[in-house]
């Protein structure tokens, strides 16, 4: 009988270290990762200076302007605001544009009490090396020493305590943007802002988000 008790104790005990040793071992999966980047050039092209190379914003007060006047059906005064982002990290994949005016965010707007619809275009993809500051940037310049991407790159209407999406592309070490007031504009129209990105604070304006 004791033989008998045995015998099941040890069928029980290998049946068990079986199971136990079937259970497959956890692995831990790498997190995935994202990397915000905020503007390290903001560089108005003004229409009105049309040689002139605007100072880098982003370094001081990250004034964002974009703007036109119409006249009797006439555009002149055009402001083109450039961004550029630089260093994104190799290997980086779904760099997305955004932009972004937290609630009660101070603006100003020109010709109309809210902030015009602004076109997006992208310029000097393939050449990052281009994307830096000081540089020889004017609205003379755009297009032909900027070599803007064919049609747009998306459209967004800036509106105080929304965020929105404008589109994403693949990732070159940097990139750059020329914000302008939309073409079918008809009218004499402006935005105006600070670009912050202060700890703390929610942003304000456009940034870039990857993924790697």
């Amino acid at each position: 009988m004791k033989c008998l008790a045995s015998f099941f104790f040890l069928a029980t005990a290998s049946l068990l270290a079986g199971c136990v040793a079937a259970v497959p071992t956890p692995v831990e999966l790498a997190p995935r990762c994202g990397t915000t980047y905020y503007p390290t050039i903001l560089q108005q092209l003004s229409e009105s200076s049309p040689d002139t190379v605007g100072p880098n914003r982003a370094a001081t007060d990250g004034d964002f302007y974009v703007g036109q006047t119409v006249t009797n059906g006439v555009v002149s005064g055009r402001t083109y605001q450039l961004v550029g982002f630089q260093g994104i990290a190799p290997g980086s994949y779904g760099c997305q544009l955004v932009f972004s005016l937290p609630a009660s965010y101070p603006i100003a707007t020109g010709g109309a009490p809210t902030a015009p619809p602004l076109n997006v275009t992208t310029v000097l993809r393939g050449n990052p090396a281009a994307i830096a500051y000081p540089n020889t940037f004017s609205f003379n310049a755009f297009p032909a020493q900027l070599a803007p991407g064919p049609g747009l790159f998306g459209t967004v209407v800036p509106t105080v305590g929304g965020t929105a999406v404008i589109n994403s592309e693949s990732c070159d070490p940097n990139l750059a943007f020329v914000f302008s007031v939309a073409g079918w504009t008809s009218q004499t129209a402006s935005l105006a802002f600070a670009e912050s990105h202060a700890a703390g604070s929610p942003v304000a304006g456009v940034y870039l988000t990857a993924n790697c």
